[in-house]
C-alpha cells in the first residue's frame, strides 16, 4: 500500500462520502508494482458500501447498484493515464436488508516520477448526485541498481488460482483489503510483496532471507510474537505471501515491515506498511524490551521501584494504547530493569537526542498539574483536567464558575483553538484539532474534583444533555466563552 517514500510504505486510505442525499461511501488504497522489461504500475483497489448506494431494477429483473469512476493521473498538468467506468455491485433478488460491498482493481502502467491521482465517485443511479472527487500524490521509484520491494498489499484472502483473472498474481487470486483499519473481529492480517533485482544484486543462486514482522507504533520495537521469515534463492522476481495472527494484538498503530537480508545477514532492502488495530483484549510481550540497552542513560539512575512506577504512571496521559498496555505489564510485575527499559524506550521514541531534556520537561508539566489539580486523595496527572493538560497542553481560554452562579454547580469550560494530541505523536505527529471544548464539573461540592463530562474533540466522551449536569447558563458560556 502506497505512499512510498524512503522505503517507506504508508497505506493511504481515501474515504469517500457526500450529503446524505447522494451519500456515496468507498475506501480506495493504492500499490505499486514492476513488471520486469515491462516495468513499473500502479493498482488501484476500491471497495463500495452497498447500504450508500440506491439499487435500482434491472433489464433482468434484478436489483443493482451503479457507481461511475474517473481515475486521472497527471503529470505536470500532463494527463499521463485516464480511465472512466461503471462498476456495477452482483444482481440481487432483494434489497430488504441492504445491498451488498463490491470491490475493483484496476492497473495502470505509469514510469517512476511523482503524479497526481484524481479520483471522482458518484452515484450513477441519483440523478441529482455530484461526483466526490480527491486528490493525492502518487510517487513511483523503482531502480534496477539495488533490491527493491514493491509496495505490501493488504489481502481480504488468497487463494490458488484456478483460472487466471485480474485478481491473480504468482499463480494465486489475491482479493484486497480495502483498509488499515483491523476491528475485533479481524483475526488474521493476511499480505503480498514482490521483490525485484535480488538475482542480480545478491547473486544467482545465492540464498536470501525476507524477515517479515509488526512493528510497534513507530518505536522500532518489533513484537517477538508477530515475527517470521521466509528463505528463498534470489530470482526475478520474489514473492511473499504470508499471514499473522492479530488476535491478542491490542489496540494501537503499528507498522507490518518486510526486510530482505543477504547470506551476510546485511539488510539489502526494507518496506513498511501502517496498520491500526482495535482490540480490547491483546497483549503485548515483555519480551520485546529485553533488547534495550540503559546502561550509562539517565534512566540507569532511578533505582527504586516505587519511584520508577510513579514515573510511568505520570505517562500515561501522553500514552499510546500499546504503551498504556505495555506500563500496565511493567508496574505489575515490578521488575526494575524492564520498568527502566520501558521508561527509556518511550521518551528514546519521541526524541532520539533529547530524551532526557524531554522528559524533564514533562516532568515540569506534571508537577505544575499535581499542585493545581490534585486533592488528598488523587494526584493531579490522575484527574481528568490534569489529564487533558497534558495530553492536549494548556487551553487557549478556561472559563470558571463558582457555585455562587444560580442553579449551578462549579464547572469550568475549556476552549482550545489548536489541538494536537500527544498522545498520537509518534503515530500521527500532524494531527491536529480546531475549536474545541472541554466542559468540567464538580459535582461532589467539597473537593477539587472536575469530572469531564462533554467535550467537542475527537475521540472523548461527547454528552448531548451535559448543560443539566453544570447548570443553567452553561449553555451561553460554552456558546460565548468570557
Amino acid at each position: 500500500m502506497k505512499k512510498c517514500l524512503f522505503s517507506l510504505c504508508s497505506a493511504v486510505l481515501i474515504a469517500f462520502t457526500a450529503s446524505a442525499a447522494q451519500s456515496v461511501t468507498a475506501y480506495l488504497t493504492y500499490a505499486a508494482f514492476n513488471l520486469p522489461v515491462k516495468g513499473p504500475y500502479i493498482e488501484t483497489y476500491l471497495s463500495v458500501i452497498g447500504s450508500s448506494v440506491k439499487f435500482v431494477k434491472n433489464a433482468n429483473g434484478k436489483f443493482q447498484g451503479a457507481v461511475d469512476i474517473g481515475i486521472t493521473f497527471t503529470q505536470n498538468n500532463e494527463i499521463k493515464s485516464a480511465q472512466k467506468y461503471t462498476l456495477n455491485s452482483q444482481e440481487m433478488a432483494d434489497t430488504s436488508k441492504g445491498g451488498p460491498n463490491f470491490i475493483d482493481l484496476q492497473r495502470y502502467v505509469l514510469a517512476n516520477g511523482t503524479y497526481s491521482m484524481e479520483i471522482s465517485i458518484a452515484d450513477k443511479n441519483k440523478s441529482e448526485a455530484k461526483p466526490f472527487v480527491s486528490v493525492v500524490p502518487v510517487t513511483i521509484n523503482f531502480t534496477d541498481d539495488r533490491v527493491m520491494i514493491s509496495d505490501i498489499q493488504l489481502l481480504e484472502s488468497f487463494v490458488k488460482s484456478a483460472v487466471p483473472s485480474v485478481l491473480t498474481k504468482s499463480g494465486y487470486d489475491l482479493v484486497p483489503y480495502v483498509s488499515t483499519y483491523y476491528p475485533e473481529n479481524c483475526t488474521i492480517i493476511k499480505f503480498y510483496a514482490e521483490i525485484y533485482n535480488s538475482k542480480k544484486i545478491i547473486g544467482e543462486g545465492q540464498k536470501l532471507v525476507m524477515n517479515y514482522f509488526i512493528e510497534s507504533d513507530g518505536k522500532k520495537v518489533k513484537l517477538s510474537d508477530y515475527s517470521a521469515f521466509s528463505k528463498q534463492t534470489a530470482a526475478e522476481v520474489n514473492t511473499l505471501l504470508a499471514e499473522f495472527n492479530i488476535e491478542a494484538l491490542p489496540s494501537g498503530n503499528y507498522y507490518l515491515v518486510i526486510e530482505v537480508r543477504d547470506k551476510e545477514n546485511k539488510i539489502q532492502a526494507e518496506q513498511k506498511c501502517f496498520i491500526q488495530r482495535k482490540n480490547s483484549h491483546g497483549r503485548l510481550s515483555l519480551e520485546d524490551l529485553k533488547s534495550v540497552n540503559v546502561t550509562n542513560t539517565f534512566v540507569s539512575f532511578y533505582k527504586s521501584v516505587d519511584t520508577l512506577s510513579d514515573y510511568i504512571r505520570m505517562l500515561r496521559p501522553i500514552s499510546s494504547s500499546s504503551e498504556v498496555l505495555y506500563a500496565e505489564n511493567q508496574l505489575k510485575s515490578k521488575n526494575l530493569e524492564m520498568m527502566q527499559q520501558f521508561f527509556y524506550t518511550f521518551w528514546k521514541s519521541r526524541s532520539e537526542t533529547n530524551a532526557q531534556l524531554m522528559w524533564f520537561e514533562y516532568y515540569k508539566e506534571v508537577m505544575k498539574v499535581n499542585k493545581v489539580f490534585g486533592t488528598h486523595s488523587l494526584k493531579g496527572y490522575e484527574s481528568d483536567r490534569g489529564r487533558v493538560y497534558l495530553q492536549y497542553g494548556p487551553p487557549t481560554s478556561r472559563d470558571k464558575v463558582d457555585l455562587d452562579e444560580r442553579n449551578s454547580k462549579p464547572y469550568e469550560i475549556w476552549q482550545y483553538d489548536k489541538l494536537s494530541d500527544k498522545s498520537k505523536v509518534l503515530t500521527n505527529p500532524s494531527n491536529s484539532q480546531s475549536n474545541k471544548k472541554f466542559v468540567f464539573v464538580n459535582s461532589d461540592l467539597i473537593t477539587n474534583t472536575f469530572k469531564l463530562i462533554h467535550s467537542t474533540a475527537l475521540g472523548e466522551i461527547y454528552n448531548d444533555s451535559w448543560q443539566s449536569q453544570a447548570g443553567d447558563n452553561a449553555q451561553d458560556n460554552f456558546d460565548n466563552p468570557r
